[in-house]
């Protein structure tokens, strides 16, 4: 993921309140050290009770209580218990086992190996999207616009949501995804192999049918192939993206070489240096976003996030004047020019967004939740979920 600010896995932080009496003879250069991070202390709608380690002092189980003093009421459940697992396997043989009640973080795949009949799948939308993205300067074929294009029309996003996220995403056309603040949905490239074939023959390019590998004699007489790299990092659901996307690109008439790197590598030697032909990867946009960090051209070197190299006066004019708007419904409308710029410049394949998935008892009520920026959101409403209820006399209802 590319998350503001340029730090792997960070997401944007705020400043929070400590409690004096807690904290007030902790030395600052003891901050990080103390305890009281175990153990945190704040007004929400439960209190840590109890907690359980694992070898090495890592954390394997919070135990809550209630806050009968919670400013929005005491929450109707009384107790609340979160696992930790260092692996989808043992969190999937816990919840097989009956262990735990509810999972989140598991993957599409293995969501089919289930076999608990009473559950109840969630699906919340995440802000984040993932795409392929292009940089010119290690592989000029990329500078046309038509191959761009007939590498999108050669995409089957579809194919790769149902396969991938065993229908659990959105495929999408857009840098900013469903449900984020002023996303729009432009027309997109629908999966036609013909029609991509007939882009490229009509901008210079041939058939080999030897090498079934589309070729292009330069002015200068040298021929050009359709043929470069693919990185993406080592997580199963983009090493099994890059593979669907390499058999259409070569059924298309490409060359494709799938360069899987792991997260630290990737980053630090791919990404940052921009040394890679295309790169699939994802980005977590926001509910509220700010599309500067990922689109401007002077965020298109090291620590900017415009993996792309995406370069436009015009989108770069949007972004600008987005960001100097008080007024929502202003920016919305400079955000949707900006995205619609991006669709017909095609500097990038915008691929899907996923869903979050979460699995829940079906007696659990009250979770509303439907869009949430970042994970942790699931839990916004935790004080309304209840497991009971009962029936009352008319007569002793509140009149509300």
């Amino acid at each position: 993921w590319l998350k503001r600010p340029y730090v792997p896995f960070l997401e944007n932080t705020t400043l929070g309140i400590l409690p004096k009496h807690l904290w007030k003879d902790v030395q600052p250069e003891q901050i990080n050290f103390s305890e009281l991070n175990l153990r945190p202390v704040g007004a929400g709608p439960f209190q840590v009770r109890d907690l359980t380690t694992a070898k090495g002092g890592i954390i394997s189980s919070y135990a809550l209580r209630a806050f009968s003093k919670y400013v929005l009421g005491e929450p109707y459940l009384q107790r609340l218990i979160l696992n930790f697992y260092p692996s989808e396997v043992e969190l999937l043989e816990a919840y097989e086992n009956g262990r735990i009640d509810s999972l989140s973080a598991i993957s599409p795949q293995n969501l089919k190996k289930i076999s608990r009949t009473e559950v109840e799948i969630k699906s919340l939308t995440l802000p984040r999207i993932f795409g392929v993205f292009f940089n010119q300067n290690e592989k000029s074929l990329f500078i046309e616009k038509a191959v761009r294009e007939a590498l999108e029309l050669a995409s089957d996003k579809e194919k790769i949501v149902q396969e991938v996220l065993g229908g659990y995403g959105r495929k999408i056309s857009s840098p900013l995804p469903p449900g984020s603040f002023g996303a729009i949905e432009p027309d997109g490239r629908d999966y036609n192999l013909e029609e991509a074939r007939t882009l490229l023959e009509k901008n210079g390019w041939k058939l080999n049918p030897e090498k079934n590998l589309y070729e292009k004699t330069e002015k200068n007489k040298t021929t050009k192939e359709l043929a470069f790299s693919l990185s993406t990092s080592n997580a199963p659901d983009l090493v099994r993206t890059s593979n669907l996307l390499k058999v259409g690109w070569e059924e298309l008439g490409a060359r494709v070489e799938v360069r899987v790197f792991e997260i630290s590598d990737l980053n630090q030697n791919v990404i940052r240096p921009r040394k890679y032909d295309a790169l699939l990867f994802g980005e977590v946009v926001g509910r509220d976003p700010d599309p500067f960090a990922f689109w401007h051209s002077s965020q298109r070197n090291d620590p900017g996030l415009n993996i792309g190299l995406y370069t436009s006066a015009k989108a770069d004019k949007l972004l600008e004047e987005a960001r100097g708007l008080i007024s929502r419904e202003d920016r919305a409308k400079k955000y949707a020019e900006f995205q619609t710029e991006v669709s017909q410049d095609a500097p990038s394949i915008f691929l899907y967004s996923p869903a979050f998935i979460y699995l829940l008892p079906p007696d659990l009520q009250g979770l509303e939740t439907e869009h949430i920026a970042i994970p942790a959101e699931r839990f916004t409403n935790v004080f309304k979920w209840y497991l009971d209820t009962k029936y009352v006399w008319k007569i002793f209802q509140k009149n509300n």
